[in-house]
């Protein structure tokens, strides 16, 4: 039952007004809602997801593919010269590389970007009854859309240096599932507290540099000796290893599956807490 609470100010600081206020589990049900009738308009985010690539390579001969060919001239040359400094083997450390820059593209890409999915959508959430999640699952596809594009970068190195995943690559699919409900969490806790807080994504860039370094995407776990440890504790880490392993035919062993789903669980109970207890205040901050 919806109640009408003391006049309050509003969060975009343009004076007072009464703001509706429903219960909990009024706001439980709503957010819930909200994320429901995003996918029931599944047809509206896909498509606004393949004009925004499209736009972003207007006039451009090779459109999206510029993508991959960065990628694929970055992991070449990081290859052949961190293979050496490193005294690992080209069949082992291309492929791994390649993997590592499949993954960490699509992980520091969401989260990059989630801090201003509300806010770059202002005009829709000011003007237009729109579920803030529209715009969530618009951004997750997006980047679905340029990890397939960088995924032929992966093709392209498993013909050179002979990989062939079998089985195992079938792990892939569950994998997948992992990093997108992963991926709408991040941008449903990082778009809300984005929308209010506007030093945050400075602060989660400048995490993001630092993240890459601690990651293994160009390294090996195994090379840190007793500093291990700066890799098993980082979260990244194993979603990066999820991604590998099935590609390279390796099973991901089962702390690696559970320290994932935990993350997982703590993302979901922050982003359903914060987006249930503010969604309604998101078009005002913006």
């Amino acid at each position: 039952m919806s109640s009408i609470s003391h006049t309050e100010r509003s969060a975009a600081g343009h004076g007072p007004s009464f703001v509706v206020t429903a219960e909990p589990r009024h706001r439980l049900h709503s957010a819930m809602e909200d994320l429901a009738e995003g996918l029931r308009r599944w047809e509206l985010w896909v498509t606004m997801g393949l004009q925004d690539v499209k736009r972003h390579y207007r006039r451009s001969v090779l459109g999206p593919i510029w993508l991959t060919l960065s990628l694929a001239i970055l992991v070449a040359a990081l290859g052949y010269l961190y293979s050496g400094l490193m005294g690992v083997s080209l069949h082992i450390y291309v492929p791994h590389l390649a993997l590592g820059f499949l993954a960490w593209q699509f992980i520091s890409g969401v989260l990059g970007d989630s801090c201003n999915v509300f806010i770059k959508n202002k005009g829709w959430l000011i003007n237009v009854r729109t579920p803030l999640s529209l715009f969530v699952y618009q951004l997750v596809w997006q980047h679905l859309i340029t990890m397939g594009h960088n995924a032929l970068v992966y093709l392209g190195v498993a013909v050179i240096f002979g990989i062939f995943a079998g089985w195992a690559g079938l792990l892939i699919i569950p994998v997948m599932a992992i990093l997108i409900v992963n991926a709408i969490w991040v941008a449903l806790l990082f778009g809300t507290l984005c929308a209010r807080f506007r030093d945050i994504p400075q602060i989660v860039q400048s995490l993001l540099r630092i993240g890459f370094f601690v990651t293994p995407v160009m390294w090996m776990p195994g090379q840190l000796g007793d500093r291990a440890y700066l890799a098993y504790f980082n979260p990244f880490t194993y979603f990066v290893e999820l991604v590998r392993a099935p590609l390279l035919g390796e099973v991901p062993p089962v702390e690696t599956w559970a320290l994932a789903l935990a993350v997982t669980v703590i993302g979901w109970t922050l982003a359903a807490f914060f987006f249930t207890r503010f969604r309604g205040r998101v078009p005002y901050w913006v």
